[in-house]
Protein backbone atom coordinates (compact mmCIF):
# COMPACT_ATOMS: atom_id res chain seq x y z
CA UNK A 1 0.00 0.00 0.00
CA UNK A 2 1.55 3.30 -1.17
CA UNK A 3 2.53 5.33 2.51
CA UNK A 4 0.22 8.20 1.86
CA UNK A 5 -3.10 6.06 1.99
CA UNK A 6 -1.75 3.35 4.76
CA UNK A 7 -3.16 3.79 8.08
CA UNK A 8 0.27 3.03 9.99
CA UNK A 9 -1.86 0.73 12.31
CA UNK A 10 1.46 -0.86 13.17
CA UNK A 11 4.38 0.92 13.72
CA UNK A 12 8.24 0.33 15.53
CA UNK A 13 10.19 2.92 17.56
CA UNK A 14 13.50 2.93 16.00
CA UNK A 15 15.30 4.01 18.63
CA UNK A 16 13.41 4.78 21.86
CA UNK A 17 16.31 6.90 23.51
CA UNK A 18 16.56 9.75 20.81
CA UNK A 19 14.13 12.93 21.69
CA UNK A 20 12.94 12.67 19.06
CA UNK A 21 11.86 9.23 18.02
CA UNK A 22 11.33 7.66 15.05
CA UNK A 23 8.80 4.83 13.67
CA UNK A 24 8.86 2.49 11.53
CA UNK A 25 5.38 1.38 9.87
CA UNK A 26 5.45 -2.09 9.12
CA UNK A 27 2.50 -1.87 6.60
CA UNK A 28 4.16 0.31 4.10
CA UNK A 29 8.06 0.68 5.39
CA UNK A 30 8.03 4.43 5.42
CA UNK A 31 9.77 5.88 8.61
CA UNK A 32 8.00 9.21 10.24
CA UNK A 33 8.07 10.96 13.36
CA UNK A 34 4.78 11.55 15.66
CA UNK A 35 2.76 15.46 15.14
CA UNK A 36 3.18 15.63 19.04
CA UNK A 37 6.90 16.32 18.96
CA UNK A 38 6.81 18.83 15.76
CA UNK A 39 7.03 21.85 18.19
CA UNK A 40 10.07 20.90 19.86
CA UNK A 41 11.84 19.48 17.49
CA UNK A 42 11.29 21.97 14.65
CA UNK A 43 12.05 24.58 17.00
CA UNK A 44 14.90 23.20 18.63
CA UNK A 45 15.90 20.21 17.13
CA UNK A 46 15.67 20.86 13.57
CA UNK A 47 19.06 18.52 13.16
CA UNK A 48 17.47 15.59 14.76
CA UNK A 49 13.91 15.74 11.94
CA UNK A 50 15.60 14.09 8.32
CA UNK A 51 16.93 10.67 10.16
CA UNK A 52 17.18 8.10 12.57
CA UNK A 53 19.91 5.98 14.40
CA UNK A 54 18.45 2.72 14.49
CA UNK A 55 19.20 1.01 18.14
CA UNK A 56 21.74 -1.83 18.37
CA UNK A 57 22.72 -1.47 15.03
CA UNK A 58 23.59 2.49 15.21
CA UNK A 59 22.35 2.79 11.27
CA UNK A 60 21.32 5.80 10.02
CA UNK A 61 17.57 5.91 8.88
CA UNK A 62 16.35 8.50 6.57
CA UNK A 63 12.53 9.89 7.30
CA UNK A 64 10.31 9.48 4.71
CA UNK A 65 6.91 10.71 5.71
CA UNK A 66 8.02 13.92 8.39
CA UNK A 67 5.36 13.87 10.73
CA UNK A 68 2.18 12.24 11.18
CA UNK A 69 -0.60 11.72 13.56
CA UNK A 70 -1.23 9.72 16.13
CA UNK A 71 2.17 7.29 15.77
CA UNK A 72 3.48 7.25 19.44
CA UNK A 73 1.46 4.82 21.91
CA UNK A 74 0.39 7.98 23.65
CA UNK A 75 -1.13 9.37 20.72
CA UNK A 76 -2.65 6.11 20.66
CA UNK A 77 -4.06 5.92 23.89
CA UNK A 78 -0.91 3.34 24.80
CA UNK A 79 0.86 3.40 28.11
CA UNK A 80 4.28 4.71 27.33
CA UNK A 81 6.83 2.06 27.69
CA UNK A 82 9.74 3.19 30.36
CA UNK A 83 13.10 3.86 28.79
CA UNK A 84 15.39 4.74 31.72
CA UNK A 85 18.89 6.04 31.24
CA UNK A 86 21.94 4.62 33.12
CA UNK A 87 22.40 5.89 36.42
CA UNK A 88 25.70 7.67 35.25
CA UNK A 89 26.79 11.34 37.40
CA UNK A 90 24.87 13.98 37.71
CA UNK A 91 21.43 11.74 36.78
CA UNK A 92 21.25 9.04 39.47
CA UNK A 93 17.82 10.00 40.80
CA UNK A 94 15.31 7.83 39.38
CA UNK A 95 13.23 10.82 38.01
CA UNK A 96 15.91 11.93 35.87
CA UNK A 97 16.34 8.24 34.53
CA UNK A 98 13.03 7.79 33.68
CA UNK A 99 11.92 11.14 32.90
CA UNK A 100 14.97 12.17 30.58
CA UNK A 101 12.77 12.97 27.55
CA UNK A 102 10.28 14.90 29.09
CA UNK A 103 12.83 17.13 31.08
CA UNK A 104 14.65 17.82 27.89
CA UNK A 105 10.73 18.93 26.91
CA UNK A 106 10.19 20.78 29.81
CA UNK A 107 13.19 22.79 29.53
CA UNK A 108 12.34 23.43 25.50
CA UNK A 109 9.36 25.29 26.87
CA UNK A 110 10.86 27.22 29.31
CA UNK A 111 13.60 28.31 26.60
CA UNK A 112 10.79 29.22 23.97
CA UNK A 113 9.63 31.83 27.09
CA UNK A 114 12.03 33.53 26.56
CA UNK A 115 12.19 33.80 22.66
CA UNK A 116 14.90 30.79 22.34
CA UNK A 117 15.10 28.52 19.93
CA UNK A 118 18.62 26.94 21.34
CA UNK A 119 20.16 26.09 24.80
CA UNK A 120 23.73 27.02 23.58
CA UNK A 121 23.93 30.60 23.68
CA UNK A 122 21.97 30.63 26.95
CA UNK A 123 24.16 27.97 28.37
CA UNK A 124 27.38 29.41 27.54
CA UNK A 125 26.37 33.06 28.38
CA UNK A 126 24.65 32.90 31.25
CA UNK A 127 25.30 29.72 33.12
CA UNK A 128 23.05 30.42 36.17
CA UNK A 129 20.28 31.45 34.23
CA UNK A 130 20.42 28.38 32.49
CA UNK A 131 20.58 26.27 35.57
CA UNK A 132 17.56 27.81 36.80
CA UNK A 133 16.03 26.85 34.07
CA UNK A 134 17.00 23.10 34.25
CA UNK A 135 16.36 23.27 37.99
CA UNK A 136 12.82 24.51 37.76
CA UNK A 137 11.99 21.90 34.45
CA UNK A 138 13.28 19.41 37.15
CA UNK A 139 10.76 20.78 39.76
CA UNK A 140 7.51 20.64 37.16
CA UNK A 141 8.38 17.28 36.31
CA UNK A 142 8.60 15.97 39.97
CA UNK A 143 5.15 18.06 40.47
CA UNK A 144 3.85 16.58 37.52
CA UNK A 145 4.93 12.40 38.58
CA UNK A 146 3.42 13.03 41.93
CA UNK A 147 0.03 14.01 40.54
CA UNK A 148 -0.22 11.90 37.27
CA UNK A 149 2.49 9.42 37.13
CA UNK A 150 3.75 8.42 33.56
CA UNK A 151 6.16 5.56 34.85
CA UNK A 152 5.79 3.48 37.89
CA UNK A 153 9.43 4.29 39.76
CA UNK A 154 8.93 1.25 41.87
CA UNK A 155 11.28 -1.81 41.16
CA UNK A 156 11.87 -5.79 43.11
CA UNK A 157 12.87 -4.95 46.51
CA UNK A 158 16.67 -6.24 47.43
CA UNK A 159 15.36 -8.74 49.61
CA UNK A 160 13.57 -10.34 46.50
CA UNK A 161 16.20 -9.62 44.17
CA UNK A 162 18.45 -11.59 46.21
CA UNK A 163 16.50 -14.35 46.92
CA UNK A 164 15.87 -14.87 43.29
CA UNK A 165 19.24 -14.62 41.98
CA UNK A 166 21.34 -16.35 44.62
CA UNK A 167 24.11 -14.38 46.38
CA UNK A 168 26.24 -15.48 48.70
CA UNK A 169 26.05 -12.24 51.47
CA UNK A 170 28.90 -12.27 53.97
CA UNK A 171 27.33 -10.49 57.15
CA UNK A 172 30.22 -8.26 59.73
CA UNK A 173 30.17 -6.13 61.81
CA UNK A 174 31.79 -2.59 62.83
CA UNK A 175 31.74 0.44 64.51
CA UNK A 176 30.18 3.47 61.63
CA UNK A 177 30.90 7.06 62.32
CA UNK A 178 28.18 9.77 60.38
CA UNK A 179 29.03 10.01 56.93
CA UNK A 180 29.64 6.60 56.50
CA UNK A 181 33.06 5.96 57.59
CA UNK A 182 34.09 2.85 59.56
CA UNK A 183 35.93 2.07 62.50
CA UNK A 184 39.18 -0.43 62.76
CA UNK A 185 39.84 -2.67 65.85
CA UNK A 186 42.35 0.41 66.43
CA UNK A 187 40.00 3.09 66.04
CA UNK A 188 41.21 4.36 62.86
CA UNK A 189 38.99 5.54 60.68
CA UNK A 190 38.56 3.83 56.68
CA UNK A 191 35.83 3.22 53.65
CA UNK A 192 33.80 0.51 53.11
CA UNK A 193 35.91 -0.49 50.70
CA UNK A 194 39.48 -0.09 52.67
CA UNK A 195 37.47 -2.13 55.83
CA UNK A 196 36.35 -4.81 53.45
CA UNK A 197 39.78 -5.07 51.38
CA UNK A 198 41.28 -5.33 55.60
CA UNK A 199 38.91 -8.52 56.04
CA UNK A 200 39.84 -10.13 52.89
CA UNK A 201 43.34 -9.73 53.83
CA UNK A 202 42.81 -11.33 56.72
CA UNK A 203 41.24 -14.41 54.85
CA UNK A 204 44.60 -15.12 52.95
CA UNK A 205 43.87 -12.77 50.15
CA UNK A 206 45.10 -9.93 48.09
CA UNK A 207 42.99 -7.01 47.31
CA UNK A 208 42.55 -3.83 44.63
CA UNK A 209 39.52 -1.78 44.41
CA UNK A 210 37.97 -2.60 41.06
CA UNK A 211 34.53 -1.50 40.34
CA UNK A 212 34.29 -0.95 36.48
CA UNK A 213 37.68 1.10 34.98
CA UNK A 214 39.96 -1.48 35.14
CA UNK A 215 37.88 -3.47 33.31
CA UNK A 216 37.24 -0.80 30.81
CA UNK A 217 40.72 -0.88 30.44
CA UNK A 218 41.77 -4.37 30.33
CA UNK A 219 38.80 -4.40 27.21
CA UNK A 220 40.83 -1.78 25.30
CA UNK A 221 44.38 -2.97 25.98
CA UNK A 222 43.22 -6.51 24.77
CA UNK A 223 40.48 -5.41 21.89
CA UNK A 224 41.58 -2.47 20.32
CA UNK A 225 42.90 -3.59 17.05
CA UNK A 226 39.61 -5.44 16.62
CA UNK A 227 37.40 -2.21 17.46
CA UNK A 228 39.16 0.32 15.74
CA UNK A 229 40.22 -1.72 12.76
CA UNK A 230 39.73 -0.03 9.67
CA UNK A 231 39.11 -2.69 7.78
CA UNK A 232 35.32 -2.29 9.48
CA UNK A 233 33.58 -0.45 6.75
CA UNK A 234 31.69 1.36 9.52
CA UNK A 235 35.06 2.50 11.76
CA UNK A 236 34.88 6.67 12.05
CA UNK A 237 37.20 9.06 12.93
CA UNK A 238 36.33 10.99 16.16
CA UNK A 239 37.23 13.52 17.98
CA UNK A 240 36.60 14.44 21.71
CA UNK A 241 38.43 16.22 24.93
CA UNK A 242 41.26 14.21 26.27
CA UNK A 243 40.16 13.32 29.44
CA UNK A 244 43.12 14.08 32.19
CA UNK A 245 42.52 17.79 30.76
CA UNK A 246 38.64 17.53 31.24
CA UNK A 247 39.68 16.30 35.04
CA UNK A 248 42.40 18.38 36.23
CA UNK A 249 40.75 21.47 35.00
CA UNK A 250 36.70 20.93 34.23
CA UNK A 251 37.34 23.02 30.50
CA UNK A 252 37.81 22.03 26.81
CA UNK A 253 41.89 20.77 26.21
CA UNK A 254 43.60 18.84 24.32
CA UNK A 255 41.76 16.57 21.89
CA UNK A 256 42.31 13.39 20.84
CA UNK A 257 41.42 12.00 17.32
CA UNK A 258 40.83 7.91 17.42
CA UNK A 259 38.83 5.27 15.58
CA UNK A 260 35.30 4.11 16.48
CA UNK A 261 32.75 2.07 14.81
CA UNK A 262 29.25 4.15 14.37
CA UNK A 263 27.96 1.06 15.85
CA UNK A 264 30.43 0.27 18.60
CA UNK A 265 28.86 -0.74 22.35
CA UNK A 266 25.49 -1.85 21.01
CA UNK A 267 24.16 -5.51 20.95
CA UNK A 268 24.24 -5.28 17.09
CA UNK A 269 27.61 -4.72 16.82
CA UNK A 270 28.88 -7.85 18.07
CA UNK A 271 26.04 -9.74 15.60
CA UNK A 272 27.44 -7.99 12.96
CA UNK A 273 30.92 -8.71 13.58
CA UNK A 274 30.45 -12.14 14.88
CA UNK A 275 32.97 -13.63 12.16
CA UNK A 276 36.30 -11.27 13.08
CA UNK A 277 34.94 -11.82 16.61
CA UNK A 278 35.56 -15.40 16.54
CA UNK A 279 38.73 -14.79 14.36
CA UNK A 280 40.53 -12.75 16.58
CA UNK A 281 39.59 -14.74 19.62
CA UNK A 282 41.01 -17.37 18.28
CA UNK A 283 44.19 -16.12 16.54
CA UNK A 284 45.01 -13.59 19.13
CA UNK A 285 43.36 -14.62 22.39
CA UNK A 286 44.19 -18.26 22.83
CA UNK A 287 46.60 -19.42 25.40
CA UNK A 288 47.33 -19.33 29.12
CA UNK A 289 47.95 -16.45 31.60
CA UNK A 290 51.57 -15.75 30.57
CA UNK A 291 50.14 -15.64 26.60
CA UNK A 292 47.21 -12.87 27.65
CA UNK A 293 49.83 -11.14 29.84
CA UNK A 294 52.40 -10.74 26.67
CA UNK A 295 49.66 -9.56 24.37
CA UNK A 296 48.06 -7.07 27.42
CA UNK A 297 51.81 -5.40 27.33
CA UNK A 298 52.50 -4.91 23.95
CA UNK A 299 48.60 -3.47 23.31
CA UNK A 300 49.34 -1.11 25.96
CA UNK A 301 50.94 1.55 24.01
CA UNK A 302 48.13 1.03 20.32
CA UNK A 303 45.26 1.44 23.13
CA UNK A 304 45.80 4.75 24.42
CA UNK A 305 42.97 6.53 22.15
CA UNK A 306 40.07 3.64 23.32
CA UNK A 307 41.34 4.25 26.59
CA UNK A 308 41.13 7.86 26.54
CA UNK A 309 37.31 7.28 24.87
CA UNK A 310 36.58 4.56 27.84
CA UNK A 311 37.11 7.00 30.82
CA UNK A 312 40.27 4.09 31.34
CA UNK A 313 43.16 6.38 31.11
CA UNK A 314 44.96 6.87 34.40
CA UNK A 315 47.76 4.54 35.17
CA UNK A 316 45.99 2.89 38.20
CA UNK A 317 43.53 1.87 35.42
CA UNK A 318 46.33 -0.19 33.90
CA UNK A 319 47.97 -1.51 36.71
CA UNK A 320 44.79 -2.93 37.91
CA UNK A 321 43.79 -4.06 34.91
CA UNK A 322 46.68 -6.07 34.41
CA UNK A 323 47.01 -7.90 38.01
CA UNK A 324 43.07 -8.80 37.02
CA UNK A 325 44.69 -10.63 33.60
CA UNK A 326 47.37 -12.07 36.13
CA UNK A 327 44.90 -13.22 38.66
CA UNK A 328 41.79 -14.82 36.60
CA UNK A 329 42.02 -17.73 34.81
CA UNK A 330 42.52 -17.33 30.71
CA UNK A 331 39.15 -18.47 30.15
CA UNK A 332 37.43 -16.05 32.41
CA UNK A 333 39.45 -13.08 31.11
CA UNK A 334 37.93 -14.37 27.28
CA UNK A 335 34.47 -14.69 28.89
CA UNK A 336 34.70 -11.39 30.19
CA UNK A 337 36.01 -9.53 26.95
CA UNK A 338 33.01 -11.34 24.96
CA UNK A 339 30.36 -10.76 27.64
CA UNK A 340 31.15 -6.72 27.24
CA UNK A 341 31.68 -7.13 23.42
CA UNK A 342 28.28 -8.76 23.03
CA UNK A 343 26.06 -5.43 24.61
CA UNK A 344 28.83 -3.00 26.09
CA UNK A 345 26.65 0.03 26.88
CA UNK A 346 24.67 -2.30 28.37
CA UNK A 347 26.96 -3.90 30.93
CA UNK A 348 29.92 -1.41 31.32
CA UNK A 349 28.48 -0.29 34.47
CA UNK A 350 27.69 -2.07 38.07
CA UNK A 351 31.25 -3.95 38.44
CA UNK A 352 31.81 -4.92 41.77
CA UNK A 353 34.03 -2.68 44.43
CA UNK A 354 36.89 -5.27 44.75
CA UNK A 355 38.58 -8.05 42.89
CA UNK A 356 40.63 -10.23 45.34
CA UNK A 357 43.01 -12.92 44.23
CA UNK A 358 44.96 -15.99 46.59
CA UNK A 359 44.19 -18.99 48.20
CA UNK A 360 44.67 -20.62 44.64
CA UNK A 361 41.03 -18.62 43.71
CA UNK A 362 40.20 -15.32 42.72
CA UNK A 363 36.82 -12.98 44.22
CA UNK A 364 34.47 -10.21 43.33
CA UNK A 365 33.46 -8.63 46.32
CA UNK A 366 30.63 -5.70 46.55
CA UNK A 367 30.71 -3.86 49.77
CA UNK A 368 27.77 -2.15 51.04
CA UNK A 369 26.96 -0.84 54.54
CA UNK A 370 23.76 -2.41 55.79
CA UNK A 371 21.40 0.36 54.77
CA UNK A 372 22.79 0.63 51.25
CA UNK A 373 20.97 -0.54 48.45
CA UNK A 374 22.36 -2.23 45.10
CA UNK A 375 22.10 0.14 42.20
CA UNK A 376 20.25 -1.16 39.16
CA UNK A 377 23.67 -1.37 36.98
CA UNK A 378 24.88 -3.48 40.29
CA UNK A 379 21.90 -5.96 39.87
CA UNK A 380 22.25 -5.82 36.18
CA UNK A 381 26.12 -6.87 36.99
CA UNK A 382 24.74 -9.43 39.70
CA UNK A 383 22.28 -10.81 37.39
CA UNK A 384 24.43 -11.20 34.14
CA UNK A 385 27.46 -13.06 36.61
CA UNK A 386 24.69 -15.76 37.53
CA UNK A 387 23.54 -16.07 34.49
CA UNK A 388 26.78 -15.85 31.85
CA UNK A 389 29.96 -14.73 33.40
CA UNK A 390 29.98 -17.79 36.39
CA UNK A 391 33.05 -15.17 38.60
CA UNK A 392 33.27 -15.97 42.53
CA UNK A 393 31.58 -13.07 43.97
CA UNK A 394 30.29 -11.99 47.53
CA UNK A 395 28.15 -9.33 48.69
CA UNK A 396 29.41 -8.12 51.73
CA UNK A 397 27.56 -6.06 54.29
CA UNK A 398 29.21 -4.13 56.98
CA UNK A 399 26.40 -3.74 59.61
CA UNK A 400 26.69 -1.45 62.47
CA UNK A 401 27.50 -3.03 66.20
CA UNK A 402 24.23 -3.15 67.87
CA UNK A 403 22.28 -3.79 64.64
CA UNK A 404 20.83 -7.37 63.92
CA UNK A 405 22.68 -8.42 60.64
CA UNK A 406 20.33 -9.12 57.53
Amino acid sequence: MPAKLCPHERVICLNDYELIRKYRCEGCHAVMMCACDERHGTRFLPHQLHEGQEYGTKRRIPVTLGFQPSICRECRGLPPVPCPKAAIHGHTSKIKRFYWRELHFRKYDLLAELGMTSEAPLSTHDAVQFSQIEARALEDIKLLHAATPKYSLSTESEAAFLLRVPTEIVNLRAAVRGGGEVLRDDGSPCSTEMFAADWLRAQGYEAIECESTPIHAMFAVFLWTLVQNYSDPRVQTIMFDKRRSFEESGSIGEQVWTALPEDFGGPGYAIRRAAEINEFFSRFMHGDTRDLLFTFDISVDGSYGLRQYLWAHREIDLERARQIVAAMSPDSVRSVLRYLLDDYWGRFLGWPDIFAWGCNKVLFVEVKLSGDKLSDEQRNWIEGNVETLHLPFKLLKIHKLGDKAG
